[in-house]
């Protein structure tokens, strides 16, 4: 018996929708794979600013997502890291991983917690896993497979202004 997935008819739904269907992951895979290799709409970066905005319960206007529950948002002039649940991690250059709750697992029962038995090739005497969570909602921020001492690390911290000013073409609205 073959099991059909009906994918919706998006073909008379605007750049907005389908934008912000792509940011609820509403999207079918054959959808996603169509968007990803059609040419991108000028309007993108605004309309998926649109959508996250759309998920979020406080007003502070997003500047760029960070991750899936992370933003950089302008607030009183400044330009700061907050999550979807609403906690304010500090300022957007920052490590906003120090503001969080954190789970380590150093030892082989912890990591039992997250891999199969049969599946575990982590050594515990040379690694540990760092969960960030947000403060507020305890949801999982970020992860960092790393060996024991070493220092909490963001990923990355964009070059806000020249964003705004070399790829949007407009000022950032909050002074750095």
């Amino acid at each position: 018996m073959t099991v059909t997935k009906h994918t919706p008819d998006r073909s008379n739904v605007s750049s907005q929708e389908l934008t912000t269907a792509l940011v609820q992951r509403k999207l079918s895979w054959p959808e996603l794979l169509g968007l990803m290799r059609a040419p991108k709409e000028p309007s993108r970066f605004d309309e998926t600013i649109v959508a996250h905005q759309q998920l979020v319960d406080w007003d502070e206007q997003i500047l760029l997502p960070l991750g899936e529950n992370l933003y950089i948002v302008a607030k009183d002039g400044r330009a700061i890291v907050k999550t979807r649940a609403g906690a304010e991690l500090g300022p957007w250059n920052g490590n906003w991983k120090m503001q969080c709750r954190v789970i380590v697992r150093r030892d082989r029962a912890d990591l039992l917690e997250l891999y199969p038995e049969d599946q575990l090739t982590i050594d515990s005497d040379l690694i540990e896993i760092r969960e960030f969570l947000c403060p507020v909602s305890g949801t999982v921020l970020d992860v960092d497979c790393v060996p024991p001492t070493f220092p909490v690390e963001v990923d990355f911290t964009p070059d806000l202004a020249a964003f705004y000013r070399d790829w949007l073409g407009r000022d950032l609205p909050v002074t750095l």
